[in-house]
């Protein structure tokens, strides 16, 4: 199986149920998940399996509390996963060098009392046969419970997720994800999904300008230049972004940026390069847009306005 996992996972890990959920088991300690491989040798497999031990466990303590109830959970019918949001959208995006921290927020309504809840985010066209990636949160490695109690009967979570591109990422890891999530609570059906959310990872994009010369006599030639680069998480580098759509945009100096033409950026040594010519008749400023892609986040550069004498 093709993997990219590379971050060293916990051995040993403690799983820690919610004072709530212990008083109801009547647990003393936590349950203990116990991987067989040591933390260097951890990979996107094993981080499943923890993660499925795991919402065993809290179902297991579900099963094992007392079996009275109160009427708000004994009249709850199912447990509701509701409001998942990446980074407060659908999107998140890496660059080369520096480790991005991804926020994943979700509710957890239907039940009184939590016995776990997590979330996990990972790559591939399935879990069983098809794991490409799978990360764990920082709240499932420290043992820390991820949700609050809101409400009566609603808990809200956060779990949020370290990756560095220089030991996380692959060029292919761009493109679509999945949020697993489980949510177990003291109504009648619980939450237990390896696909709550699909959302996009995407390599940084960058985008310059430049418009020349300037000041520039009237009737005399302006050349915009441009250049479109992403993130390449294979050798940490930015390069040009190829064959790609970018929009020209103008605008007078105190008007609103309008699109005039669109273009593909160029190839080879001209990679992500994009260059057109204006006749210079009035003061007016120049800006280039990229509206993005499913591996690559929309960028607009800055404008660049030109004296025109």
């Amino acid at each position: 199986m093709s993997q990219h996992s590379r971050r060293k996972w916990t051995s040993g890990k403690k799983v820690t149920l919610g004072v709530s959920a212990l008083a109801a088991s009547g647990l003393a300690v936590g349950l203990l998940v116990t991987p067989s491989a040591t933390a260097g040798e951890t990979g996107a497999a094993e981080a499943l399996e923890q993660s499925r031990a795991a919402a065993a466990d809290a179902a297991a303590a579900k099963d094992a509390a007392p079996k009275a109830r109160t009427l708000a959970a004994s009249t709850a019918d199912a447990t509701v996963v509701s409001g998942i949001t990446v980074n407060g959208g659908n999107s998140a995006r890496v660059g080369t060098t520096n480790t991005q921290t991804i926020t994943v927020k979700w509710t957890v309504s239907g039940g009184s009392t939590l016995y776990g809840s997590h979330a996990a985010i990972w790559r591939g066209t399935d879990q069983d046969s098809g794991l490409k990636q799978y990360m764990l949160s920082e709240q499932f490695e420290a043992d820390t419970d991820p949700c609050i109690q809101s409400a009566d009967t609603t808990f809200s979570c956060t779990a949020t997720f370290k990756i560095d591109p220089q030991s996380d990422l692959t060029n292919e890891d761009a493109g679509a994800w999945k949020i697993e999530l489980y949510a177990v609570t003291d109504a009648t059906t619980d939450v237990d999904t390896d696909n709550a959310m699909t959302w996009h990872l995407k390599r940084w994009s960058r985008l310059s300008n430049n418009a020349a010369p300037e000041p520039v006599a009237k009737g005399k030639t302006i050349t915009i230049t441009g250049t479109l680069e992403r993130a390449n998480w294979d050798t940490h580098k930015y390069a040009g972004y190829t064959q790609q759509t970018v929009r020209l945009q103008e605008r007078s100096l105190t008007g609103s940026y309008a699109t005039t033409s669109s273009h593909l950026t160029g190839t080879g040594s001209l990679a992500g390069v994009e260059k057109q010519t204006r006749t210079a008749t009035s003061d007016r400023c120049y800006r280039y847009k990229f509206e993005g892609t499913s591996t690559t986040p929309p960028v607009t550069a800055t404008g660049d306005c030109v004296d025109v004498r």
